[in-house]
Protein backbone atom coordinates (compact mmCIF):
# COMPACT_ATOMS: atom_id res chain seq x y z
CA UNK A 1 0.00 0.00 0.00
CA UNK A 2 2.80 2.39 0.94
CA UNK A 3 4.64 1.52 -2.29
CA UNK A 4 1.52 2.39 -4.35
CA UNK A 5 1.17 5.71 -2.52
CA UNK A 6 4.82 6.56 -3.13
CA UNK A 7 4.42 5.85 -6.86
CA UNK A 8 1.32 8.05 -7.06
CA UNK A 9 3.15 10.78 -5.16
CA UNK A 10 6.12 10.50 -7.51
CA UNK A 11 3.87 10.86 -10.58
CA UNK A 12 2.17 13.88 -9.05
CA UNK A 13 5.58 15.41 -8.41
CA UNK A 14 6.35 14.99 -12.13
CA UNK A 15 3.21 17.03 -12.94
CA UNK A 16 4.34 19.84 -10.62
CA UNK A 17 7.85 19.84 -12.13
CA UNK A 18 6.47 19.98 -15.67
CA UNK A 19 4.21 22.90 -14.70
CA UNK A 20 7.15 25.02 -13.58
CA UNK A 21 9.36 23.93 -16.49
CA UNK A 22 6.61 24.93 -18.95
CA UNK A 23 6.28 28.35 -17.32
CA UNK A 24 10.07 28.79 -17.37
CA UNK A 25 10.13 27.79 -21.05
CA UNK A 26 7.42 30.36 -21.86
CA UNK A 27 9.36 33.07 -20.05
CA UNK A 28 12.65 32.28 -21.79
CA UNK A 29 11.11 32.03 -25.26
CA UNK A 30 8.85 35.10 -25.04
CA UNK A 31 9.97 37.19 -22.10
CA UNK A 32 13.59 38.07 -22.85
CA UNK A 33 15.84 38.74 -25.81
CA UNK A 34 16.82 35.55 -27.61
CA UNK A 35 20.52 34.63 -27.63
CA UNK A 36 22.38 31.40 -28.45
CA UNK A 37 22.63 30.66 -24.74
CA UNK A 38 18.90 31.18 -24.14
CA UNK A 39 18.13 29.19 -27.30
CA UNK A 40 20.20 26.27 -25.94
CA UNK A 41 18.45 26.36 -22.54
CA UNK A 42 14.96 26.41 -24.08
CA UNK A 43 15.87 23.42 -26.24
CA UNK A 44 17.02 21.49 -23.18
CA UNK A 45 13.82 22.45 -21.33
CA UNK A 46 11.68 21.35 -24.29
CA UNK A 47 13.32 17.91 -24.34
CA UNK A 48 12.98 17.61 -20.54
CA UNK A 49 9.26 18.48 -20.70
CA UNK A 50 8.61 15.95 -23.46
CA UNK A 51 10.59 13.28 -21.58
CA UNK A 52 8.66 13.91 -18.36
CA UNK A 53 5.31 13.91 -20.18
CA UNK A 54 6.07 10.56 -21.83
CA UNK A 55 7.45 9.15 -18.57
CA UNK A 56 4.29 10.16 -16.72
CA UNK A 57 2.09 8.50 -19.36
CA UNK A 58 4.17 5.30 -19.34
CA UNK A 59 4.15 5.13 -15.52
CA UNK A 60 0.38 5.58 -15.35
CA UNK A 61 -0.21 2.91 -18.00
CA UNK A 62 2.21 0.49 -16.31
CA UNK A 63 0.42 0.95 -12.97
CA UNK A 64 -3.02 0.28 -14.45
CA UNK A 65 -4.39 -3.26 -14.10
CA UNK A 66 -6.42 -2.99 -17.33
CA UNK A 67 -4.17 -1.02 -19.63
CA UNK A 68 -6.54 -0.67 -22.61
CA UNK A 69 -9.34 0.39 -20.29
CA UNK A 70 -7.01 2.96 -18.67
CA UNK A 71 -6.11 4.41 -22.07
CA UNK A 72 -9.80 4.66 -22.99
CA UNK A 73 -10.71 6.35 -19.70
CA UNK A 74 -7.91 8.88 -20.13
CA UNK A 75 -8.34 9.43 -23.85
CA UNK A 76 -8.25 13.24 -23.53
CA UNK A 77 -4.88 13.10 -21.76
CA UNK A 78 -3.38 10.87 -24.43
CA UNK A 79 -4.77 12.98 -27.27
CA UNK A 80 -3.20 16.06 -25.71
CA UNK A 81 0.10 14.23 -25.39
CA UNK A 82 -0.10 13.19 -29.04
CA UNK A 83 -0.73 16.80 -30.12
CA UNK A 84 2.20 17.98 -27.98
CA UNK A 85 4.52 15.40 -29.53
CA UNK A 86 3.43 16.31 -33.07
CA UNK A 87 3.92 20.04 -32.42
CA UNK A 88 7.28 19.34 -30.79
CA UNK A 89 8.50 17.40 -33.84
CA UNK A 90 7.14 20.11 -36.14
CA UNK A 91 8.97 22.92 -34.32
CA UNK A 92 12.20 20.92 -34.41
CA UNK A 93 11.73 20.53 -38.15
CA UNK A 94 10.97 24.23 -38.67
CA UNK A 95 14.04 25.25 -36.69
CA UNK A 96 16.18 22.87 -38.76
CA UNK A 97 14.75 24.16 -42.06
CA UNK A 98 14.95 27.88 -41.12
CA UNK A 99 18.49 27.53 -39.87
CA UNK A 100 19.11 27.10 -36.16
CA UNK A 101 18.07 30.05 -34.03
CA UNK A 102 16.12 31.88 -36.75
CA UNK A 103 12.48 30.91 -36.30
CA UNK A 104 9.68 31.91 -38.63
CA UNK A 105 6.54 33.63 -37.39
CA UNK A 106 4.54 30.44 -38.08
CA UNK A 107 6.96 28.32 -36.10
CA UNK A 108 6.95 30.85 -33.25
CA UNK A 109 3.16 30.73 -33.00
CA UNK A 110 3.28 26.93 -33.11
CA UNK A 111 5.71 26.96 -30.16
CA UNK A 112 3.29 29.10 -28.15
CA UNK A 113 0.39 26.80 -29.07
CA UNK A 114 2.48 23.80 -28.04
CA UNK A 115 3.29 25.37 -24.68
CA UNK A 116 -0.41 26.16 -24.25
CA UNK A 117 -1.14 22.48 -24.80
CA UNK A 118 1.51 21.74 -22.18
CA UNK A 119 -0.46 23.77 -19.64
CA UNK A 120 -3.73 22.15 -20.75
CA UNK A 121 -2.13 18.75 -20.31
CA UNK A 122 -1.13 19.69 -16.79
CA UNK A 123 -4.57 21.11 -16.01
CA UNK A 124 -6.15 17.86 -17.25
CA UNK A 125 -4.39 16.32 -14.26
CA UNK A 126 -5.53 19.14 -11.99
CA UNK A 127 -7.37 16.76 -9.67
CA UNK A 128 -4.19 14.77 -9.07
CA UNK A 129 -2.22 18.00 -8.85
CA UNK A 130 -4.68 19.36 -6.30
CA UNK A 131 -4.37 16.11 -4.32
CA UNK A 132 -0.62 16.53 -4.30
CA UNK A 133 -0.87 20.12 -3.13
CA UNK A 134 -3.24 19.07 -0.35
CA UNK A 135 -0.85 16.28 0.66
CA UNK A 136 1.87 18.92 1.07
CA UNK A 137 -0.38 21.21 3.13
CA UNK A 138 -4.04 21.71 3.98
CA UNK A 139 -3.96 25.45 4.69
CA UNK A 140 -6.96 27.32 3.18
CA UNK A 141 -4.64 30.30 2.64
CA UNK A 142 -2.42 28.20 0.38
CA UNK A 143 -5.42 27.01 -1.60
CA UNK A 144 -6.52 30.61 -2.18
CA UNK A 145 -3.04 31.76 -3.21
CA UNK A 146 -2.59 28.76 -5.51
CA UNK A 147 -5.94 29.35 -7.23
CA UNK A 148 -4.99 32.95 -8.01
CA UNK A 149 -1.60 31.86 -9.39
CA UNK A 150 -3.20 29.29 -11.73
CA UNK A 151 -5.66 31.86 -13.14
CA UNK A 152 -2.88 34.42 -13.63
CA UNK A 153 -0.74 31.90 -15.52
CA UNK A 154 -3.63 30.87 -17.76
CA UNK A 155 -4.42 34.52 -18.44
CA UNK A 156 -0.77 35.14 -19.30
CA UNK A 157 -0.82 32.36 -21.91
CA UNK A 158 -3.98 33.66 -23.57
CA UNK A 159 -2.66 37.23 -23.68
CA UNK A 160 0.55 36.01 -25.30
CA UNK A 161 -1.36 34.64 -28.29
CA UNK A 162 -1.13 36.79 -31.41
CA UNK A 163 -4.95 36.78 -31.64
CA UNK A 164 -5.02 38.80 -28.39
CA UNK A 165 -3.34 41.85 -29.91
CA UNK A 166 -4.84 44.28 -32.41
CA UNK A 167 -1.79 44.16 -34.72
CA UNK A 168 -1.34 40.35 -34.33
CA UNK A 169 2.10 40.88 -32.78
CA UNK A 170 3.38 38.95 -29.79
CA UNK A 171 3.02 40.54 -26.38
CA UNK A 172 6.10 39.55 -24.35
CA UNK A 173 5.89 37.20 -21.39
CA UNK A 174 6.54 39.87 -18.74
CA UNK A 175 4.02 42.32 -20.21
CA UNK A 176 1.42 39.55 -20.56
CA UNK A 177 2.17 38.36 -17.03
CA UNK A 178 1.87 41.94 -15.74
CA UNK A 179 -1.46 42.54 -17.51
CA UNK A 180 -2.92 39.20 -16.38
CA UNK A 181 -1.84 39.84 -12.77
CA UNK A 182 -3.25 43.36 -12.88
CA UNK A 183 -6.59 42.02 -14.17
CA UNK A 184 -6.88 39.04 -11.78
CA UNK A 185 -5.75 41.17 -8.83
CA UNK A 186 -8.27 43.83 -9.99
CA UNK A 187 -5.61 46.53 -9.97
CA UNK A 188 -5.71 48.31 -13.32
CA UNK A 189 -2.04 49.20 -13.75
CA UNK A 190 -1.07 48.76 -17.41
CA UNK A 191 2.22 48.53 -19.29
CA UNK A 192 0.53 48.72 -22.70
CA UNK A 193 -2.54 50.68 -23.76
CA UNK A 194 -5.56 48.41 -23.27
CA UNK A 195 -7.64 50.40 -25.75
CA UNK A 196 -5.27 50.16 -28.71
CA UNK A 197 -2.95 47.21 -28.04
CA UNK A 198 -5.50 44.44 -27.50
CA UNK A 199 -7.95 42.96 -29.97
CA UNK A 200 -11.56 42.24 -29.04
CA UNK A 201 -10.42 38.71 -28.06
CA UNK A 202 -7.72 40.13 -25.78
CA UNK A 203 -10.19 42.54 -24.20
CA UNK A 204 -12.62 39.69 -23.54
CA UNK A 205 -9.80 37.72 -21.90
CA UNK A 206 -9.06 40.72 -19.67
CA UNK A 207 -12.78 41.08 -18.85
CA UNK A 208 -13.00 37.41 -17.82
CA UNK A 209 -9.85 37.71 -15.71
CA UNK A 210 -11.30 40.78 -13.96
CA UNK A 211 -14.54 38.95 -13.19
CA UNK A 212 -12.71 35.88 -11.89
CA UNK A 213 -10.35 38.04 -9.85
CA UNK A 214 -13.18 40.10 -8.39
CA UNK A 215 -15.26 37.13 -7.32
CA UNK A 216 -12.46 34.64 -6.75
CA UNK A 217 -11.95 31.41 -8.66
CA UNK A 218 -13.13 29.36 -5.66
CA UNK A 219 -16.49 31.15 -5.52
CA UNK A 220 -17.00 30.67 -9.26
CA UNK A 221 -15.95 27.01 -8.99
CA UNK A 222 -18.39 26.46 -6.13
CA UNK A 223 -21.18 28.05 -8.14
CA UNK A 224 -20.36 25.83 -11.13
CA UNK A 225 -20.37 22.77 -8.89
CA UNK A 226 -23.73 23.82 -7.47
CA UNK A 227 -25.21 24.22 -10.97
CA UNK A 228 -24.17 20.70 -12.02
CA UNK A 229 -25.24 19.27 -8.66
CA UNK A 230 -21.78 18.29 -7.43
CA UNK A 231 -21.11 18.12 -3.68
CA UNK A 232 -18.34 20.24 -2.17
CA UNK A 233 -15.76 18.73 0.16
CA UNK A 234 -15.18 19.90 3.73
CA UNK A 235 -11.71 21.17 2.72
CA UNK A 236 -13.21 23.37 0.00
CA UNK A 237 -15.85 24.73 2.39
CA UNK A 238 -13.11 25.50 4.91
CA UNK A 239 -11.15 27.44 2.27
CA UNK A 240 -14.30 29.29 1.21
CA UNK A 241 -15.14 30.21 4.80
CA UNK A 242 -11.60 31.61 5.14
CA UNK A 243 -11.97 33.54 1.88
CA UNK A 244 -15.37 35.00 2.83
CA UNK A 245 -14.48 35.46 6.50
CA UNK A 246 -17.63 33.45 7.29
CA UNK A 247 -17.56 31.67 10.64
CA UNK A 248 -20.68 29.55 10.08
CA UNK A 249 -19.86 26.95 7.41
CA UNK A 250 -23.57 26.07 7.16
CA UNK A 251 -24.16 29.48 5.57
CA UNK A 252 -21.47 29.04 2.90
CA UNK A 253 -23.87 27.77 0.23
CA UNK A 254 -26.42 30.53 0.67
CA UNK A 255 -23.69 33.20 0.89
CA UNK A 256 -22.08 32.02 -2.36
CA UNK A 257 -25.39 32.06 -4.22
CA UNK A 258 -26.19 35.55 -2.92
CA UNK A 259 -22.75 36.81 -3.95
CA UNK A 260 -23.08 35.44 -7.49
CA UNK A 261 -26.58 36.77 -8.10
CA UNK A 262 -25.96 40.16 -6.48
CA UNK A 263 -22.71 40.59 -8.42
CA UNK A 264 -24.20 39.76 -11.80
CA UNK A 265 -27.35 41.72 -10.95
CA UNK A 266 -25.46 44.91 -10.02
CA UNK A 267 -23.15 44.58 -13.03
CA UNK A 268 -26.13 44.08 -15.34
CA UNK A 269 -27.91 47.15 -13.97
CA UNK A 270 -24.68 49.14 -14.24
CA UNK A 271 -24.20 48.04 -17.87
CA UNK A 272 -27.77 48.99 -18.75
CA UNK A 273 -27.31 52.46 -17.23
CA UNK A 274 -23.96 52.96 -18.97
CA UNK A 275 -25.42 51.84 -22.28
CA UNK A 276 -27.21 55.18 -22.60
CA UNK A 277 -23.88 57.05 -22.66
CA UNK A 278 -22.08 54.59 -24.93
CA UNK A 279 -25.11 54.38 -27.21
CA UNK A 280 -24.76 58.12 -27.84
CA UNK A 281 -21.17 57.52 -28.93
CA UNK A 282 -21.30 54.21 -30.82
CA UNK A 283 -25.00 53.97 -31.65
CA UNK A 284 -27.02 50.75 -31.44
CA UNK A 285 -24.08 48.45 -31.91
CA UNK A 286 -22.34 45.53 -30.22
CA UNK A 287 -19.47 47.92 -29.46
CA UNK A 288 -21.75 50.00 -27.21
CA UNK A 289 -22.98 46.83 -25.49
CA UNK A 290 -19.45 45.50 -24.93
CA UNK A 291 -18.14 48.84 -23.64
CA UNK A 292 -21.07 49.03 -21.21
CA UNK A 293 -20.48 45.53 -19.87
CA UNK A 294 -16.69 45.91 -19.69
CA UNK A 295 -16.74 49.18 -17.73
CA UNK A 296 -19.54 48.00 -15.44
CA UNK A 297 -17.62 44.83 -14.50
CA UNK A 298 -14.34 46.75 -14.22
CA UNK A 299 -15.96 49.35 -11.92
CA UNK A 300 -17.82 46.93 -9.64
CA UNK A 301 -14.74 44.70 -9.30
CA UNK A 302 -12.69 47.85 -8.57
CA UNK A 303 -10.33 46.90 -11.41
CA UNK A 304 -9.96 50.28 -13.11
CA UNK A 305 -9.35 48.94 -16.62
CA UNK A 306 -10.82 51.27 -19.25
CA UNK A 307 -11.15 50.92 -23.01
CA UNK A 308 -9.99 54.49 -23.60
CA UNK A 309 -6.38 55.62 -23.86
CA UNK A 310 -6.92 58.45 -21.37
CA UNK A 311 -9.01 56.28 -19.01
CA UNK A 312 -12.13 58.44 -18.40
CA UNK A 313 -10.58 61.90 -18.75
CA UNK A 314 -12.77 62.61 -21.80
CA UNK A 315 -15.85 62.10 -19.61
CA UNK A 316 -14.87 64.28 -16.65
CA UNK A 317 -17.91 66.51 -17.25
CA UNK A 318 -20.35 63.65 -17.90
CA UNK A 319 -22.53 63.59 -14.78
CA UNK A 320 -24.33 60.31 -15.46
CA UNK A 321 -21.19 58.30 -16.29
CA UNK A 322 -19.29 59.70 -13.30
CA UNK A 323 -22.04 58.86 -10.83
CA UNK A 324 -22.80 55.42 -12.32
CA UNK A 325 -19.14 54.37 -12.29
CA UNK A 326 -18.68 55.84 -8.79
CA UNK A 327 -21.77 54.00 -7.48
CA UNK A 328 -20.46 50.71 -8.89
CA UNK A 329 -17.04 51.31 -7.32
CA UNK A 330 -18.52 52.12 -3.91
CA UNK A 331 -20.85 49.12 -4.02
CA UNK A 332 -18.02 46.76 -4.92
CA UNK A 333 -15.76 48.29 -2.29
CA UNK A 334 -17.99 48.00 0.79
CA UNK A 335 -18.00 44.15 0.76
CA UNK A 336 -20.73 41.59 0.20
CA UNK A 337 -21.43 41.15 3.92
CA UNK A 338 -22.26 44.86 4.22
CA UNK A 339 -24.47 44.70 1.12
CA UNK A 340 -26.31 41.67 2.58
CA UNK A 341 -26.80 43.43 5.91
CA UNK A 342 -28.04 46.66 4.29
CA UNK A 343 -30.51 44.76 2.06
CA UNK A 344 -31.76 42.64 4.96
CA UNK A 345 -32.12 45.66 7.23
CA UNK A 346 -33.99 47.63 4.55
CA UNK A 347 -36.26 44.68 3.81
CA UNK A 348 -37.08 44.13 7.50
CA UNK A 349 -37.69 47.83 8.12
CA UNK A 350 -40.12 48.02 5.21
CA UNK A 351 -41.99 44.93 6.36
CA UNK A 352 -42.12 46.10 9.99
CA UNK A 353 -42.55 49.85 9.80
CA UNK A 354 -44.88 50.06 6.80
CA UNK A 355 -46.91 46.85 6.64
CA UNK A 356 -47.20 46.04 10.35
CA UNK A 357 -46.86 49.69 11.42
CA UNK A 358 -44.48 48.86 14.26
CA UNK A 359 -41.39 50.93 14.93
CA UNK A 360 -38.25 48.85 14.69
CA UNK A 361 -34.74 49.99 15.48
CA UNK A 362 -31.96 49.48 12.97
CA UNK A 363 -30.25 46.10 13.13
CA UNK A 364 -27.12 47.10 11.26
CA UNK A 365 -24.05 45.21 12.44
CA UNK A 366 -21.00 46.91 13.86
CA UNK A 367 -19.05 45.96 10.73
CA UNK A 368 -21.66 47.61 8.48
CA UNK A 369 -21.71 50.80 10.54
CA UNK A 370 -17.91 51.03 10.53
CA UNK A 371 -17.65 50.44 6.78
CA UNK A 372 -20.43 52.87 5.81
CA UNK A 373 -19.25 55.69 8.11
CA UNK A 374 -15.58 55.22 7.16
CA UNK A 375 -16.43 55.11 3.45
CA UNK A 376 -18.45 58.34 3.59
CA UNK A 377 -15.78 60.03 5.72
CA UNK A 378 -12.99 59.08 3.31
CA UNK A 379 -14.94 60.05 0.19
CA UNK A 380 -15.92 63.53 1.42
CA UNK A 381 -12.64 64.01 3.26
CA UNK A 382 -10.74 63.15 0.08
CA UNK A 383 -12.87 65.57 -1.90
CA UNK A 384 -12.12 68.47 0.44
CA UNK A 385 -8.39 67.75 0.59
CA UNK A 386 -7.92 67.29 -3.16
CA UNK A 387 -10.00 70.36 -3.98
CA UNK A 388 -8.24 72.44 -1.34
CA UNK A 389 -4.81 71.64 -2.80
CA UNK A 390 -5.61 71.56 -6.51
CA UNK A 391 -8.41 74.08 -7.07
CA UNK A 392 -5.91 76.84 -7.98
CA UNK A 393 -3.70 74.48 -9.96
CA UNK A 394 -4.76 71.39 -11.88
CA UNK A 395 -8.49 72.16 -11.62
CA UNK A 396 -8.49 75.87 -12.39
CA UNK A 397 -8.99 75.37 -16.15
CA UNK A 398 -12.30 73.52 -15.58
CA UNK A 399 -15.70 75.01 -14.82
CA UNK A 400 -16.99 74.73 -11.23
CA UNK A 401 -19.28 71.76 -11.98
CA UNK A 402 -16.44 69.78 -13.55
CA UNK A 403 -14.11 70.64 -10.65
CA UNK A 404 -16.50 69.25 -8.03
CA UNK A 405 -17.33 66.25 -10.21
CA UNK A 406 -13.62 65.51 -10.77
CA UNK A 407 -12.62 65.65 -7.10
CA UNK A 408 -15.64 63.53 -6.11
CA UNK A 409 -14.88 60.88 -8.72
CA UNK A 410 -11.17 60.84 -7.93
CA UNK A 411 -11.83 60.55 -4.20
CA UNK A 412 -14.01 57.52 -4.89
CA UNK A 413 -11.47 55.87 -7.18
CA UNK A 414 -8.79 56.17 -4.50
CA UNK A 415 -10.76 53.36 -2.84
CA UNK A 416 -8.80 51.01 -5.18
CA UNK A 417 -10.74 51.55 -8.41
CA UNK A 418 -8.06 52.99 -10.70
CA UNK A 419 -10.10 55.11 -13.13
CA UNK A 420 -9.06 58.73 -13.53
CA UNK A 421 -10.74 61.81 -14.96
CA UNK A 422 -7.84 64.21 -14.27
CA UNK A 423 -4.21 64.08 -15.41
CA UNK A 424 -2.14 62.62 -12.55
CA UNK A 425 1.17 63.70 -14.08
CA UNK A 426 0.35 67.34 -13.26
CA UNK A 427 -0.78 66.85 -9.65
CA UNK A 428 1.14 68.57 -6.85
CA UNK A 429 3.30 66.53 -4.46
CA UNK A 430 1.04 67.15 -1.40
CA UNK A 431 -1.91 65.80 -3.42
CA UNK A 432 0.05 62.67 -4.31
CA UNK A 433 0.92 62.06 -0.65
CA UNK A 434 -2.72 62.47 0.40
CA UNK A 435 -3.71 60.00 -2.32
CA UNK A 436 -1.01 57.56 -1.15
CA UNK A 437 -2.58 57.55 2.32
CA UNK A 438 -6.07 56.94 0.96
CA UNK A 439 -4.86 54.18 -1.39
CA UNK A 440 -3.03 52.51 1.50
CA UNK A 441 -6.25 52.44 3.54
CA UNK A 442 -8.33 51.03 0.68
CA UNK A 443 -11.83 49.60 0.88
CA UNK A 444 -13.65 47.17 3.16
CA UNK A 445 -12.64 43.69 4.25
CA UNK A 446 -14.26 40.97 2.15
CA UNK A 447 -14.79 43.29 -0.83
CA UNK A 448 -13.20 43.53 -4.27
CA UNK A 449 -11.08 46.42 -2.97
CA UNK A 450 -7.51 46.31 -1.70
CA UNK A 451 -5.48 48.20 0.90
CA UNK A 452 -5.23 47.48 4.61
CA UNK A 453 -9.01 48.03 4.74
CA UNK A 454 -11.14 50.59 6.59
CA UNK A 455 -12.11 47.92 9.14
CA UNK A 456 -8.46 47.51 10.15
CA UNK A 457 -7.86 51.25 10.41
CA UNK A 458 -11.04 51.69 12.48
CA UNK A 459 -9.91 49.05 14.99
CA UNK A 460 -6.49 50.70 15.33
CA UNK A 461 -8.13 54.12 15.77
CA UNK A 462 -10.41 52.69 18.48
CA UNK A 463 -7.39 51.17 20.27
CA UNK A 464 -5.38 54.39 20.13
CA UNK A 465 -8.36 56.39 21.37
CA UNK A 466 -8.93 53.98 24.28
CA UNK A 467 -5.21 54.05 25.14
CA UNK A 468 -5.10 57.86 25.15
CA UNK A 469 -8.16 57.87 27.46
CA UNK A 470 -6.46 55.31 29.77
CA UNK A 471 -9.17 52.73 29.23
CA UNK A 472 -8.35 49.08 29.88
CA UNK A 473 -10.70 47.81 27.20
CA UNK A 474 -10.92 48.90 23.57
CA UNK A 475 -14.41 49.84 22.46
CA UNK A 476 -15.81 50.92 19.11
CA UNK A 477 -19.37 52.28 18.91
CA UNK A 478 -20.11 50.80 22.35
CA UNK A 479 -18.80 47.38 21.27
CA UNK A 480 -15.84 45.60 22.89
CA UNK A 481 -12.96 44.79 20.51
CA UNK A 482 -10.93 41.69 21.38
CA UNK A 483 -7.14 41.74 21.75
CA UNK A 484 -6.88 39.17 18.97
CA UNK A 485 -8.61 41.53 16.54
CA UNK A 486 -6.39 44.43 17.64
CA UNK A 487 -3.20 42.38 17.28
CA UNK A 488 -4.29 41.18 13.84
CA UNK A 489 -5.02 44.75 12.74
CA UNK A 490 -1.60 46.00 13.82
CA UNK A 491 0.09 43.01 12.17
CA UNK A 492 -1.68 43.71 8.87
CA UNK A 493 -0.58 47.35 8.90
CA UNK A 494 3.02 46.46 9.83
CA UNK A 495 3.26 43.79 7.12
CA UNK A 496 1.72 46.17 4.60
CA UNK A 497 4.17 48.93 5.49
CA UNK A 498 6.96 46.39 5.12
CA UNK A 499 5.75 45.46 1.63
CA UNK A 500 5.48 49.11 0.59
CA UNK A 501 8.92 49.94 2.02
CA UNK A 502 10.53 46.98 0.24
CA UNK A 503 8.90 47.82 -3.10
CA UNK A 504 9.78 51.52 -2.83
CA UNK A 505 13.38 50.75 -1.86
CA UNK A 506 13.93 48.34 -4.78
CA UNK A 507 12.34 50.64 -7.37
CA UNK A 508 14.31 53.62 -6.01
CA UNK A 509 17.55 51.72 -6.61
CA UNK A 510 16.62 50.85 -10.20
CA UNK A 511 14.38 53.59 -11.58
CA UNK A 512 15.32 57.23 -12.34
CA UNK A 513 11.93 58.65 -11.31
CA UNK A 514 11.32 60.91 -8.32
CA UNK A 515 10.59 59.40 -4.91
CA UNK A 516 6.97 60.54 -4.75
CA UNK A 517 6.16 58.99 -8.14
CA UNK A 518 7.79 55.69 -7.17
CA UNK A 519 6.00 55.63 -3.80
CA UNK A 520 2.71 56.41 -5.54
CA UNK A 521 3.25 53.53 -8.01
CA UNK A 522 4.17 51.05 -5.26
CA UNK A 523 1.21 51.91 -3.01
CA UNK A 524 -1.11 51.86 -6.03
CA UNK A 525 0.09 48.34 -6.84
CA UNK A 526 -0.10 47.07 -3.26
CA UNK A 527 -3.52 48.66 -2.71
CA UNK A 528 -4.67 47.17 -6.06
CA UNK A 529 -5.69 50.70 -7.06
CA UNK A 530 -4.29 51.04 -10.57
CA UNK A 531 -3.73 54.80 -10.57
CA UNK A 532 -0.37 55.94 -11.90
CA UNK A 533 1.63 59.09 -12.56
CA UNK A 534 2.55 57.65 -15.95
CA UNK A 535 5.68 55.64 -15.15
CA UNK A 536 4.29 52.08 -15.35
CA UNK A 537 5.07 51.48 -19.02
CA UNK A 538 8.64 52.81 -18.60
CA UNK A 539 9.60 50.48 -15.75
CA UNK A 540 12.40 47.97 -16.20
CA UNK A 541 11.68 44.22 -16.24
CA UNK A 542 12.84 43.81 -12.63
CA UNK A 543 10.61 46.66 -11.47
CA UNK A 544 7.65 45.17 -13.34
CA UNK A 545 8.22 41.86 -11.54
CA UNK A 546 8.32 43.76 -8.23
CA UNK A 547 5.03 45.49 -9.06
CA UNK A 548 3.53 42.12 -10.02
CA UNK A 549 4.49 40.70 -6.61
CA UNK A 550 3.01 43.73 -4.85
CA UNK A 551 -0.28 43.42 -6.77
CA UNK A 552 -0.51 39.72 -5.87
CA UNK A 553 0.30 40.31 -2.19
CA UNK A 554 -2.14 43.22 -2.07
CA UNK A 555 -4.96 41.14 -3.59
CA UNK A 556 -4.72 38.05 -1.41
CA UNK A 557 -3.62 40.10 1.61
CA UNK A 558 -0.29 40.06 3.49
CA UNK A 559 -1.79 38.02 6.34
CA UNK A 560 -3.03 35.35 3.94
CA UNK A 561 0.38 35.18 2.26
CA UNK A 562 2.22 34.84 5.59
CA UNK A 563 -0.19 32.09 6.70
CA UNK A 564 0.20 30.33 3.32
CA UNK A 565 4.00 30.33 3.60
CA UNK A 566 4.13 29.41 7.29
CA UNK A 567 4.21 25.93 8.72
CA UNK A 568 1.93 24.74 11.50
CA UNK A 569 3.78 25.41 14.76
CA UNK A 570 4.45 22.69 17.27
CA UNK A 571 2.16 22.90 20.31
CA UNK A 572 4.52 23.59 23.21
CA UNK A 573 2.79 24.36 26.48
CA UNK A 574 5.34 26.61 28.15
CA UNK A 575 4.57 29.71 30.20
CA UNK A 576 7.36 32.26 29.97
CA UNK A 577 8.16 34.77 32.74
CA UNK A 578 6.82 38.27 32.23
CA UNK A 579 9.41 40.70 30.92
CA UNK A 580 9.71 44.42 31.52
CA UNK A 581 10.63 46.78 28.67
CA UNK A 582 10.64 50.57 28.54
CA UNK A 583 8.20 52.08 26.02
CA UNK A 584 8.23 55.68 24.73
Amino acid sequence: MQSGYNKRNFIDQIVVIVLFLSILSLFLEYGIRQTRYIFFITNVLDYCIIFLFVSEAVLRISRAEKKLSHIGNNLFDHLLLTVILVLFVYTRYMRFVSGGGEITRLSTNIILIRNTFNILKILSRVKRLNAYIKSVSRHPAQTIAFSFIIVILLGTIFLMLSISTADKSRLGFVNSFFTATSAVCVTGLIVVDTATKFSIFGKIVILILIQIGGLGIMIISYFGAFVIGKRISIEDKLALSYLLNEQDMQKISSSIMKIIFITFGIELVGAMLLFGDFNNIYGDSLTAVFYSIFHSVSAFCNAGFALFTDSLESYKSNISMNFIIAALIITGGISFSVIFNLIENFKTNVETNIFSRRIRKSKLTLNTKVVVISTLFLIFGGMLLIYGIEHRGNLIRFDLKTQYLAVFFQSVTLRTAGFNTIDFTTLRIPTLFIMVLFMFIGGASGSTAGGVKVNTVSVIWAYLKSTMNNRKETTLMNNYISKRTINKSFLIVILSLGAVFTGTFILSLIEPFSFERILFEVVSAFGTVGLSTGITGSLTQISKIMIIILMFVGRIGPMTLIIALSQKPDQIRVKYPEGNILIG
